[in-house]
């Protein structure tokens, strides 16, 4: 398989991983310094480092917004296009708040990859319903580091 498929079937498998809430598998397609540089101004956006970081803290506070059982994220996904060393997709978000209030938004992804895993993430999306729908005392503390977008 040359790098371009190899980097092809990272990136749908770990939309497809998502989708089925298959975390362990969306985790092992990290690399461990995974660097996570996701746009905006509130607590949630800037530079997040670590795959440990990036999903022992945003992660969980992101879903701890909204009611259980109500988020599906990635039901609906697109590769929009792949190459040696990076892939940009695009991936549904749905879910209810606590209360009552609709996250229905879509991702832009761009992922860079090592040989066999993401090395980092640029993450688009809309930032006025994050900044309507994500309670920022979830995250006890911001651990990314603010300012703008790495590239």
């Amino acid at each position: 398989m040359d790098k371009v498929e190899n980097n092809r079937k990272i990136i749908e498998t770990y939309y497809e991983s998502i989708a089925s809430g298959d975390f362990e598998t969306v985790i092992s397609l990290m690399h461990e310094d995974v660097v996570f540089n996701i746009v905006g101004e509130t607590p949630y956006a800037g530079l997040w480092e670590g795959r440990d970081n990036i999903y022992g803290i945003l992660v969980p506070a992101v879903v701890s917004n909204f009611k259980e059982g109500s988020v599906k994220f990635a039901e609906r996904w697109n590769v929009m296009c792949v190459d040696e060393n990076r892939a940009t997709g695009l991936m549904s978000a749905k879910a209810e708040a606590h209360d009552g209030k609709k996250l229905d938004m879509t991702y832009c992804h761009i992922l860079k990859f090592n040989e066999n895993q993401i090395i980092e993430v640029h993450e688009f999306f809309d930032t006025a319903q994050g900044e309507r729908l994500f309670n920022n005392n979830n995250l006890n503390g911001h651990s990314g580091k603010l300012g703008p977008m790495n590239y």
